[in-house]
């Protein structure tokens, strides 16, 4: 059951990001086609762009916990003998779920807090809604490390390897 929340999880991540990535293409396409052909930019496209561009990569580091897919040093993995190495997988998840929850969440509840009165340029909309990921990126972070950790004190020395995605 955990592993089938954890997949549909990660097929969510993957889905939407992969959304907000076609949406950037047409935003940028709209961006272009207005500028050089049109002759009058459509202002909106700048900002919108940003801000999706600022929510994809928060939800695409989700997925990448998720997958057990971030920025690691695996040859210091595996020089290791069997018995640090799971101590330190342990460690990692700790500190993983301490960033999130310390850093991502209640840091991101205070920026979406104090940031909700100031208003975009462009778009008008409150800066608090961009902020928004923040938090919701530490639920997601949250989650998944926590399925990984569970999955990886049940199953032994080595967490387990990314199942794929179809």
């Amino acid at each position: 059951m955990l592993t089938k929340l954890k997949t549909s999880l990660e097929r969510a991540l993957a889905a939407l990001t992969s959304f907000m990535l076609a949406v950037m293409v047409c935003l940028m396409l709209w961006q272009v086609f207005t500028r050089y052909v049109l002759q009058t930019p459509a202002l909106f496209t700048e900002e919108m762009l940003r801000f999706t561009m600022i929510w994809m990569a928060l939800l695409g580091s989700a997925y990448c916990f998720g997958r057990r897919k971030h920025l690691s040093l695996v040859f210091v993995l595996e020089a290791l003998p069997p018995t640090k190495r799971r101590m330190f997988f342990i460690i990692n998840d700790v500190i993983v779920l301490c960033f999130a929850f310390f850093i991502l969440f209640l840091g991101g509840i205070r920026a979406v807090e104090s940031t909700m009165q100031q208003f975009s340029p462009i778009l008008r909309i409150p800066m608090g809604y961009v902020y928004l990921i923040l938090p919701i990126t530490a639920v997601l972070i949250f989650i998944l490390q926590s399925l990984n950790t569970i999955e990886f004190i049940r199953h032994g020395d080595k967490p387990q390897a990314p199942q794929k995605t179809s």
